[in-house]
Parts: C-alpha cells; structure tokens; sequence
C-alpha cells in the first residue's frame, strides 16, 4: 500500500479543493501529463517559472508565493521550487 504524504504545497492544494478544479485540466493547461503534475505536487520534481504563472493565473486571488510555499515539515521549508 501506497504512504500518504502530507501536501508539499498546503494552500496550492487548499486552492484546487476549494475552487474545485481538476488536476486533470491544470496538467492539461500547463501541457504536462497528469503524472508530471503529480510529480511536482508532491516535490518529486520543480515546477518551471511558466508553471507557476500558469497557476497562479487560475488562483488570482492567492499570491504565487503563498500558492507555493512549502509546508512546514518539508525540506527547505519556506523555499518556492522553481527552474528556469
């Protein structure tokens, strides 16, 4: 069986369950595969400077540095992963 973690991104999680979107049409929007989405949510991999502007586009009310800030519990927690 599979361990569940807790959210990398607290409030970008927060943000897709209370606006009830997709992860489906974010990966779709961002012109990634569900598992690539998947991938960045739990930190496996860093979301690219267009991804972020991309999602902070569909959540205007919430700032890209809150959307992305790490939880507490996590490495270099308080760091927003990006790459070029």
């Amino acid at each position: 069986m599979p361990r569940i973690r807790p959210p990398i991104f607290p409030e970008l999680e927060k943000q897709i369950l209370m606006r009830g979107v997709r992860k489906a049409d974010i990966s779709k929007s961002l012109g990634i595969t569900k598992e690539a989405l998947s991938r960045k949510l739990t930190g496996q991999t860093e979301f690219t400077l267009r991804e972020v502007e991309q999602i902070g586009k569909m959540f205007p009310e919430s700032s890209w540095a809150a959307l992305f800030k790490r939880a507490p519990n996590e490495q270099g927690a308080g760091n927003t992963p990006l790459t070029g």
